[in-house]
């Protein structure tokens, strides 16, 4: 009886979609794509089904939302856990994912549902100030037991450098990764033209400057994809060969002002003064300790070489 549900299903798609003129790639502008458009197909499924929104977009329904309650962590038993997330909407694991929090904590990779955390990477100068740089390390996407979670079905993992996160969308196939493929498996770049991974636009970091706390410049990149494969039972998938095809790439950068640089910079050297002036005292003091030393033993000399008079006994016998 399933299998004759699922044929009838498929029949029914197949018939929608030829009716509807319905192809495997459309053309909408980039507003539409990002927070919605209206699907005929949606439209049509969503008479019978009301909880489908007619509507389709990557960011629709999200603009202005609140995801839920996060309990966080404040690191006032241990400095190590400054912002780990613990809990979200009254649960501390979803999906087999457990909810850890990062080392120095960096927020997930939207719409991942992944945590992430940041390593040390090198030292940097943001407009003249000192910074250590973080990125979020290669690990995060690799395919790892930590990442077991998202091989759908069990066991089934697409290799480094992409995460299939359909668990957490309803089951449409919504790969995640770096732009460009960065940090993945070369077969991942090598099966689409055009991608070119670098680290200098492609790389997800944060440069903290390391007397404040400032975050100096900061870039969270990455890519949504779709899993696409040929379905005998559709003909409008063609001869598309099985890949994992880039649909769009995000890019959230900031960088300090050059005015603000220049005040934390007056701030840091400040700072930097009063810290030291409890050295520059110990310093003044030896030096005056020497100087002293050197003019008392200078006296004592003077001293010793006076007169044949002067070095006379007063009393004589």
């Amino acid at each position: 009886m399933e299998w004759v549900q699922l044929h009838f299903l498929r029949e029914l798609i197949e018939a929608l979609l030829k009716a509807y003129q319905q192809k495997l790639f459309v053309t909408h502008t980039v507003d539409e794509l990002l927070w919605g458009y209206k699907d005929e197909i949606l439209s049509l499924i969503s008479v019978f089904k009301p909880e489908i929104s007619p509507y389709f977009g990557l960011y629709y329904g999200k603009n202005g939302t609140n995801d839920g309650d996060y309990v966080f962590l404040t690191g006032e038993d241990n400095y190590l856990n400054f912002s780990k997330i613990v809990e979200w909407n009254g649960k501390t694991q979803v999906h087999m994912i457990m909810l850890h929090g990062p080392e120095p904590a960096l927020t997930s990779l939207p719409p991942s549902y992944r945590s992430v955390y940041i390593t040390f990477s090198d030292f940097e100068s943001v407009q003249g100030l000192p910074a250590f740089r973080y990125k979020v390390p290669g690990e995060i996407l690799a395919n790892t037991s930590d990442n077991a979670g998202f091989c759908v079905p069990k066991g089934n993992c697409l290799g480094s450098g992409v995460l299939n996160i359909s668990v957490c969308k309803n089951g449409a196939p919504i790969i995640i990764s770096f732009p460009h493929f960065y940090q993945a498996d070369e077969k991942f770049v090598s099966a689409i033209d055009g991608m070119h991974p670098n680290k200098d636009y492609h790389e997800t970091f944060v440069d903290i400057n390391p007397l404040t706390g400032v975050i100096l410049r900061a870039a969270k990149r990455f890519q949504i994809n779709v899993y696409v494969k040929k379905l005998d039972d559709f003909a409008e998938t063609g001869n598309i060969r099985t890949m994992v095809f880039p649909v769009m790439y995000i890019n959230e950068s900031v960088l300090i002002d050059k005015e603000t640089a220049s005040r934390l910079k007056s701030v840091i050297n400040t700072t930097s003064i009063i810290t030291n002036i409890p050295y520059i005292v110990m310093a003044l003091g030896v030096l005056f300790g020497l100087i002293f030393t050197w003019l008392a033993c200078r006296g004592q000399g003077s001293m010793d070489e006076g007169t044949a008079d002067e070095r006379a006994p007063l009393i004589r016998t």
